[in-house]
């Protein structure tokens, strides 16, 4: 199987399990938990391939994220767990009907990069008016930052590559 064959078959299982669990209703109580605007830019925080989970740095990382969501820097944010990056993506996508197009790293394999997950991350989104702002502060504070991509109208493009919209999976 290609990996574009078996992104979108990996793309059509976690939706499915996200739906099963309730994942594609918002909830008022979690404002930081779903996709906010087409247009805002989405970043990887983090370490996501690192050899071994760092309790300091992710100490130092929520607090980071923390202190961000205080400033209004974010729109949203979602942990990367151990299922990978592409379902943390998918998981903020469902609830409100909004997409992504993303570039993976192309200096790690795109399936271990979307699928998996050995260090601490997360996913954010900010509106472009707060881009630089966001980016700064977490320079400033020694957080990994990777540009990954923009939100869509519904659409998920990965590597330019389309795996359809969220809304028809």
């Amino acid at each position: 199987m290609d990996t574009n064959s078996l992104i979108k078959k990996r793309v059509y299982e976690i939706v499915a399990s996200l739906k099963s669990q309730g994942a594609d209703k918002p909830n008022p109580e979690e404002a930081f938990s779903m996709l906010d605007y087409k247009g805002d830019m989405i970043y990887l925080i983090g370490e996501v391939h690192a050899t071994d989970v760092n309790l300091d740095n992710a100490y130092r990382m929520n607090k980071v994220i923390l202190s961000a969501m205080r400033k209004n820097l974010l729109s949203c944010v979602q942990e990367i767990t151990q299922e990978g990056l592409l379902e943390a993506l998918l998981r903020v996508a469902l609830p409100s009907g909004l997409g992504f197009d993303i570039t993976t790293d192309s200096e790690i394999p795109e399936e271990e990069f979307l699928f998996e997950n050995h260090g601490v991350a997360a996913v954010v989104t900010v509106s472009i008016d707060e881009d630089e702002d966001l980016v700064r502060f977490l320079f400033d504070n020694n957080i990994t930052v990777m540009t990954l991509g923009h939100v869509t109208k519904g659409d998920i493009r990965i590597d330019d590559y389309s795996y359809g919209n969220i809304r028809d999976i």
